[in-house]
Order: structure tokens, then sequence, then C-alpha cells
């Protein structure tokens, strides 16, 4: 495939000529989607045609493609001008020609905040997902969907520079809540048989508690329960912005623990639904790192019309889960939990019944490598719930447009083979 055809110099000529023999997902986007059907929703962003010296403003879809740039090649504002000006591959893709100027880094950072203060973001994503399932590349009916959660980090942090007294009183708060474990940890000890299950559960606790009280101090300084969704939802939903330009401190960050490294990480969650069928992201989600991963479910289920069945890891697994899918006519594929009253003959059964379940909702897994390893996705350099929402709300529409790209890149190399 080749880009579509929008300037016609001779140095455009040139330029076409020179990229004709290079492979990039980029120059299979225009053949997944039209860009341009993304005009009516790009032109609600409130920036005028002209600027206040009559000057011609970029074009919307020109704008929107940079910011795709941006995600693949994990470019900041400044980098991506730099960028448009020498990578003839990238000047192609946004639809530049030699002869045009180059949008500098404040024309690329106020494009941006223009999708978040008209909140055309979650507008973009539904347009983009609704071209490819009219072209049956997302299933329209029957969804199997796959979901998972992980954890975004940020280096931000609102506690800062406290006095002695504070760490004090903060040592002091910590120490109240771990005393009663103290003791519990010491009976466990002086027992006939103490139990080594009983005693690192306990070891574990005080670590949660010394790692996690910083949120309970935010909370309580901010009046909120992060621990509810419903907190992440409401944020969003009224668009409640809390980034300040004046200190540009994260007031909004908490601290969540990672289950299978077993880390705790400072940031904000992020949670994705994918088709089956496609491995397509169809739907979103970012809250707080404290927020428990299950509460996504009923949120998921009421945003994706026509699933049938859903998989998940064992950190979805509950009773609640179990009895909501069923009210809801829909599969569960949740994985199991291995409790400890099995014996090693019924564990070593139930994973392998377990074992299609995990070959299944790997696809879940290779888009977070996407997100994460390919697109550098694992940090954020964004301040606030609201901005971190909008920022991986774009990060999953170029996952799946470039998931799509390499894969007809692949399917042609097959043919030619």
């Amino acid at each position: 495939m080749a880009f579509k055809d929008t300037n016609n110099t001779f140095s455009d000529i040139a330029v076409t000529s020179r990229l004709e023999k290079v492979n990039s997902f980029l120059k299979e986007l225009d053949s997944i989607i039209d860009f341009d059907k993304l005009r009516p929703v790009l032109n609600r962003n409130g920036i005028a045609k002209s600027n206040v010296a009559g000057a011609p403003a970029y074009d919307n879809v020109l704008m929107f493609r940079v910011l795709l740039l941006q995600k693949y090649y994990n470019l900041f504002d400044q980098a991506t001008q730099d960028a448009l000006y020498v990578n003839l591959l990238f000047i192609r893709f946004v639809g530049l020609s030699l002869e045009d100027s180059v949008p500098d880094e404040s024309t690329i950072c106020r494009f941006r905040n223009s999708l978040l203060k008209n909140r055309l973001y979650d507008k973009l994503f539904n347009s983009v997902n609704k071209q490819l399932e009219s072209k049956n590349l997302i299933a329209k009916k029957g969804k199997s969907v796959l979901i998972d959660a992980t954890l975004i980090r940020s280096d931000n942090t609102q506690i800062k520079n406290k006095t002695k007294e504070v760490y004090k009183e903060d040592k002091k708060g910590i120490q109240t809540i771990n005393a009663e474990l103290n003791i519990k940890l010491e009976v466990e000890l002086q027992s006939k048989k103490p139990s080594k299950k009983k005693i690192q559960r306990i070891l574990n606790t005080k670590a949660h508690n010394s790692k996690t009280y910083k949120n309970a101090q935010l909370d309580t300084l901010q009046g909120i329960d992060t621990k509810d969704i419903k907190t992440s939802q409401i944020i969003i939903k009224n668009e409640e912005d809390s980034y300040n330009h004046q200190d540009k401190i994260d007031s909004e960050v908490r601290i969540g623990f990672h289950a299978s490294k077993k880390q705790y990480t400072q940031g904000y969650k992020v949670h994705i639904a994918v088709d089956e069928q496609s491995g397509i992201i169809i739907s979103q989600q970012t809250t707080f790192a404290n927020t428990h991963d299950i509460d996504t479910v009923k949120t998921f289920v009421k945003d994706i019309d026509g699933m049938k069945a859903l998989y998940a890891d064992k950190a979805y697994n509950s009773k609640d889960i179990d009895t909501f899918l069923e009210s809801e006519n829909i599969e569960n594929m949740v994985c199991l939990k291995e409790k400890q009253t099995l014996s090693q003959e019924q564990i070593k059964q139930q994973r392998k019944d377990e074992k299609p379940k995990h070959k299944i909702r790997a696809k879940v897994e290779h888009r977070f490598a996407d997100i994460k390893t390919q697109m550098k996705g694992s940090t954020t350099k964004f301040i606030g719930l609201v901005r971190n929402n909008m920022n991986f709300t774009l990060t999953c529409i170029a996952t799946n447009l470039r998931l799509l790209g390499q894969r007809q890149i692949r399917q042609r190399l097959e043919v030619v083979r």
C-alpha cells in the first residue's frame, strides 16, 4: 500500500518514490480507515480556520495524524516538530509537502488541549471503531470480550517537601495502624505450630498499610474515596480537570498494587476490553491506581453491545461477578482461583481445565504489551485523571490502527511468499 495522494509537486513525487520500498504500518492506515470521515468530529474542536494574522490554521485531520505519530514513536511536542522537518515518512504520513510549514510545539499542544476541552477524544475512539466495525474488522454481535487492567506509573506526587513534624505524624499513623498486626504476628510466632502462610499474610498487610497510608491521607484531605470507581467516573464525566499550570503537581496520583509483579506503583490504573475475534480494543477506562479491577466489569458490560462471553484473569473472580454475569446471560469465562482446600491432584486438573481460557485471554495481554513496550506507555507525564484518561483513549486508538496496519503487512508478505 501507499499513502493517499494529497500533494503533487515534483518534490512530493520524489518523496513518494523514495518511500516506495519502505515497509511501514503507517502506509497501511489510509486503507484501514477513512481519516476524512473523522473531520466532522475534529472540526468541533473550537479552533478557528485562521489565526489573528489571517494565516490558515492547520488542517484538523493533519493534526490528528500528528498526535498518532507522537503515540507510535513516543515523541514530546518539540521532538515531533523537529521530526516533521527531517523525517520523510512522517512528513508524508501527516500529509505535508516539503514546501509546507510545519506545526510548532505550541500548535500541537493547543490542538491536543482542544480535544480535551471539547471532549472529542471519546467521540474519535467511537468513530474509528464504527469504521472498523463497518468493515467487519470488529465483531458486530455476539462478542467474546477479554478484559484486563494495568498500572501506569507517574513520577509526580502531591505530598512534597514535608516538614519533620509532618513526617513524624505520618510515622505515628502507620505505627498505630500496624500495632494490632504486630500483636497478631507475635501470637502466631509463639504458637506451637506457627503457620508460614499466616505470618506472610500479616507481613504483606503491614507492607500494604505502609504503602497505602498515603492514599488515605490524600482521600481525607480531598474529601473523596478513590477506591470507589464512581469517584473516577464522576470526575471524568464532569471534566473536573485538576491540572494547575502554576505548580504542576498531580493531586490525583495514588498508589496501587501490581499483583503479578508483587510491587507497588504510584500513578493511575487503565482498563481495556478487547474483542476476542480481532484483538481490537473496543472499550477503555481510566481510574485511580487503588480502584479494584472487579469494579469495572459492570461498566464494560453496560458499554459493550452484544457481549456473549467475558474472559478475565483470576483477579476478577468473585461471587458477585458470577451472579452479575449470570443475570446478564453472559458466559462466565473468568479464570478460577486455586483454593487452599484443593488437593494437588485437583489443582493439577483445574490448571488443565483453565488452560484454554488463558490461551484466549492472551490477546488482551498483547495489547498491553503494544502499549507499554512498543509505544513506551508504561509511564505518564500527564497530570490529573481527566488528562490521563484523554491520553489513554488516544493511545488505544493508535494501538488499534497499528495492530491492523501490521496485520495487513504480514498478510501481504505471506501472499508474496
